[in-house]
Formats: structure tokens, sequence, C-alpha cells
């Protein structure tokens, strides 16, 4: 029975994170806190890893449908990267020191709260203060932007590599601000940058050995289960569903992590 509802776990993960790029940390970790009673540290070291393996055949369906725009999303892997594995380290050798480890879990904490208003600030003012951009997905992409997006790349980075949120709460709304990309395109880049990005964080965590691997496994065994669905709904649903169903889901993790900090 366990393993069967570890699976229908893994599934509706699957679903979120492929449809909407939320989910890798925002919803994984309430989940690996809440229900399978992991510390911060652990939860987000186990997250990571799970990020990276539901995001893998994500990213080939996004990739498929052509919502990656290969060259930006590495521009902006090549900008992250570098933060991430270095807070991954910083964050995984804090946790280990004993006098540390309830600033480190407080401070985990405070940084997803303080990722998910900034994400909802940039996600609002792309809703509904930006002026509409019309055939987005059919014209070629505006200029990029390098200096602009250098230093919200490099905070992405951070945040993703101390707390495994990252994916649809900060990359997801940065790619909308700083990179000119359309929501599907967002999304699709988002799963592919950061299935990379949570590759390194999950190395950096699992030297420590503070990464549940067999759980992991498992969750990703059911994520596979929602892929036909996850493609149905990518090429059937227009945009705005996309946008409001992410922005939906941010405010969510708002609650959920404000509650468990204070």
């Amino acid at each position: 029975m366990l393993f069967i509802t570890i699976l229908a776990v893994g599934a509706a993960i699957g679903l979120i994170i492929s449809t909407t790029g939320v989910g890798g940390g925002v919803i994984v970790l309430p989940i690996l806190t809440y229900f399978f009673g992991m510390n911060a540290l652990m939860a987000v070291a186990t997250a990571n890893l799970l990020s990276m393996l539901m995001k893998v055949t994500s990213s080939y369906m996004h990739f498929r449908l052509g919502n990656i725009p290969f060259k930006r999303a590495m521009i902006v892997l090549g900008i992250m990267l570098p933060s991430t594995f270095l807070a991954s380290l910083l964050v995984n050798y804090l946790g280990s020191l004993t006098q540390y480890q309830q600033q480190v879990e407080w401070g985990i904490n405070a940084l997803v709260v303080a990722a998910i208003i900034f994400s909802l600030f940039l996600f609002i003012q792309r809703m509904f203060f930006s002026s509409p951009v019309i055939a987005k997905q059919i014209t070629p992409l505006a200029p990029l932007n390098i200096k602009a997006l250098l230093l919200p790349a490099i905070a992405a980075g951070v945040v993703l590599g101390a707390t495994g949120v990252g994916g649809g709460v900060v990359v997801l709304p940065l790619l909308l601000r700083y990179a000119n990309l359309s929501i599907k395109q967002a999304i699709g880049t988002s799963i592919f940058t950061t299935t990379l990005l949570s590759g390194s964080s999950a190395l950096a965590y699992m030297q420590d050995g503070h990464t549940d691997i067999h759980l992991a496994l498992l969750l990703f065994l059911g994520s596979l289960i929602s892929i036909p669905l996850s493609k149905w709904l990518l090429i059937k649903m227009p945009d705005r569903v996309f946008q409001y169903a992410t922005l939906f889901l941010i405010l969510c993790s708002a609650f959920m992590m404000l509650a468990r900090l204070f």
C-alpha cells in the first residue's frame, strides 16, 4: 500500500513539473517534510535528486515540442551553474556542523519564502501589468540582455542550490522577465536548465549522505505514469491556462512555507 501511495504522489508531482515548471522544490519540499518526516537539509538534498530525475524526461518532451531555445538556455545555464554548485556545497557543509544545524534549517525556510515573494512579484507583473505579446512563438526571439540577466540569474542559482527551489518559483519568472520567452518556452527552458542545475546540487549534497536515494527513485518511477497526460495538456491547453495554474501553485507554496516558518 505504501508503494502504491508513493507512486501516486510521484505521478502527481511529475504532472505538475511537466506542465508548469513548478514543483521541484516548492511542492516536493513540503511533501518530504510533512509526509515523510525529513528535516530541511535532507528534504533539500532529496528534492534536488528527485527534481533532476523527473526533469530529464520532461526536458525531452519539451525539446520534441519545440519549447526550448537551446542557445538561450545554455547562456542561462552557464550563468547559474557556478552559484548553484557553490551554494549547495556551503549549505551541505554548514548543515553537517551540529552547532549550525538549527540556523541552517531556519535559513533554508526563510530563503524559500523570500524566493516565493520575489517570484510572485515578477509573475504578477508579467501577467497583469505588461503589454500583451502577439504571436510570440512564431516570431524571432528578442535580443538577450545578458547584463540585465546576470545578477538575477546568479541569485536564482544560489536559491536553487541552497533550497532546492528554483524551477517554477524563481527561474521561470526570471526567464519571462529577462529572457523574453513565451510561457511555454519559459517552462521548457526552466525545466531543461534546472535538470542540470539540480544534478550538480544533488552531487554536492550526496557527499555526506543527506539524500534518500531510494525514496527519490520510487517517486521518479511514479512520475513516469503522468507523461502521456502532460504531453496532451501541453498540446491542447492555451498559454493562459498554464499562467494561471503556475500562479496558483506559487501562491499555495507561499502559504505552506510561511506556515512552516512561523
